[in-house]
């Protein structure tokens, strides 16, 4: 689930129409090339120039869709935003350990220079660390997400109706119910009941089926 996947979702949910353009592993690097920051996902507003960064896309939804973020509620919305990306950081040395290795060290140096891709020594450490993940950090976070739909009387994140922030967080818990993840069974969220009735009860949402449903 990458960074386009809650940009989707909010422009499913505020009922706005839009062109989802699929970039292509070929496209791809132009398409960088072209992006303010060399990042995707990029977004373009009646043809003009590209907009990056997906946070800044959700809070433009918001303009036009005020649902999804009440005033009354901003700072609710943007708090919960917020622990999601916490929650997303703490899995990213997980899936950057296995795809660039020397983004987090190793390889660089003859002390670490056992630790290159597809080495066993590499292997190893990523089991290690993404169980150490499912052991620490996903308790702390689910914990965390489930105070806050019983404090808000959900069964969303901010209350009785879905905001941007339940657009961040479902996909961030459904990536631990695919199994495409090594060491990461897609029955991790079974032991957190709170969080699997809440991404039901997401899913089930009018909109997001339609969604569901227009990619077959």
């Amino acid at each position: 689930m990458g960074a386009a996947e809650r940009v989707r979702l909010a422009l499913w949910l505020g009922e706005i129409k839009f062109e989802d353009a699929c970039v292509t592993q070929v496209d791809r690097p132009d398409l960088k090339i072209q992006s303010p920051f060399g990042q995707l996902p990029v977004m373009s507003i009646d043809g003009g120039p590209y907009i990056a960064q997906s946070n800044a896309m959700l809070q433009y939804i918001g303009t036009l869709a005020p649902k999804l973020c009440p005033t009354e509620q901003f700072l609710k919305v943007q708090e919960a935003i917020g622990l999601v990306d916490d929650f997303e950081r703490a899995l990213r040395p997980c899936i950057v350990l296995a795809l660039e290795p020397e983004k987090l060290g190793y390889g660089i140096t003859p002390a670490t220079s056992l630790f290159v891709k597809e080495s066993p020594e590499l292997r190893t450490t990523i089991k290690a660390l993404r169980e150490a993940f499912l052991t620490n950090e996903m308790p702390k976070y689910c914990g965390c997400f489930s105070t806050m739909i019983q404090k808000s009387n959900g069964p969303f994140l901010c209350g009785v109706k879905p905001t941007l922030a339940d657009c961040c967080l479902a996909p961030a818990l459904e990536r631990y119910t695919l199994g495409y993840i090594d060491h990461v069974p897609k029955n991790a969220l079974d032991d957190y009941p709170v969080m699997t009735e809440y991404l039901t009860v997401f899913k089930s949402l009018p909109q997001i089926v339609a969604y569901e449903a227009s990619k077959s």
